[in-house]
């Protein structure tokens, strides 16, 4: 629930509702066990603005900004009564033409979750805090600023960023979405961070004969990214690793990556 400034309403992702108000049996929302109003699929987007007051668990937040949002899930600061920042991220998943499918919302956020309290205690992965609803978390703040908002990245960076990563993949994590710049964070103190795993893979899951195959997929777009950004601290095993995908990267370009640029690009930012 968002609660306005001035207390007199009560916005439930979309449907306003008087203080203390429960959905009737008519309304389309559920309340789980703990008291959470559960969306059903809908066009409405979620209602949030800077400023407003979130609960959660029973402790309140401020929000401060929205720090991203697309049709899989948005990304929110917030911070508590202390002066504590923290994130909440909720997934939306929406499908052509827009509907919401909870279901699946609630999947990829408990998988999600369950990567952070995987990843518990690895250096450069943020805290998992609680997890408020079926389709969302809350996780400490990273201060700082994403790799590809970073110029120049400071000297040591990567080397901090391949051991987060192998760290996450001696737990048996593949992180799969290292090709993104802003999803590799740059601290205060210069050293790497990872955030949404969303797509991540462990050995548990059901694609576990892939997660092998995309370990090495991270090592490759490790390299790919420390020649591209700072080449003066790249290897000769980075050298390596990149020249072997040559052709199988111009294939990959050509095919796969077109698809995925054409669904992701185009048609999902017209839903």
């Amino acid at each position: 629930a968002v609660a306005a400034d001035e207390g007199d309403l009560v916005r439930h992702r979309g449907a306003l509702l008087f203080p203390g108000a429960s959905p009737r049996r008519s309304d389309p929302r559920r309340a789980n066990s703990r008291g959470v109003c559960r969306p059903a699929a809908t066009k409405i987007p979620f209602a949030i603005t800077r400023g407003s007051t979130l609960r959660l668990d029973g402790r309140e937040y401020r929000v401060e900004a929205v720090l991203k949002e697309d049709r899989y899930a948005r990304s929110t600061l917030l911070r508590n009564a202390r002066g504590r920042r923290f994130v909440l991220k909720e997934s939306v998943m929406r499908l052509p033409p827009g509907v919401r499918v909870p279901p699946l919302a609630a999947l990829l956020a408990r998988h999600e979750g369950n990567l952070y309290e995987r990843l518990a205690g690895v250096r450069g992965i943020p805290r998992l805090v609680s997890r408020p609803a079926p389709d969302s978390f809350l996780r400490e703040y990273v201060e700082g600023d994403t790799v590809r908002n970073t110029k120049p990245l400071p000297p040591g960076f990567f080397a901090s960023l391949e051991e987060v990563l192998r760290a996450v993949h001696a737990k048996g994590v593949a992180y799969v979405d290292l090709a993104k710049e802003e999803n590799v964070l740059v601290g205060s103190d210069g050293r790497a961070w990872l955030v949404d795993f969303q797509i991540s893979l462990c050995r548990e899951g059901p694609l576990r004969a892939l997660v092998g195959r995309f370990q090495r997929e991270d090592l490759y777009h490790l390299s790919k990214m420390r020649l591209r950004r700072a080449p003066g601290e790249a290897t000769e095993e980075d050298r390596k690793r990149v020249a072997s995908r040559g052709r199988l990267g111009r294939l990959h370009r050509a095919t796969v990556k077109k698809g995925y640029n054409l669904l992701t690009r185009y048609l999902v930012t017209r839903w």
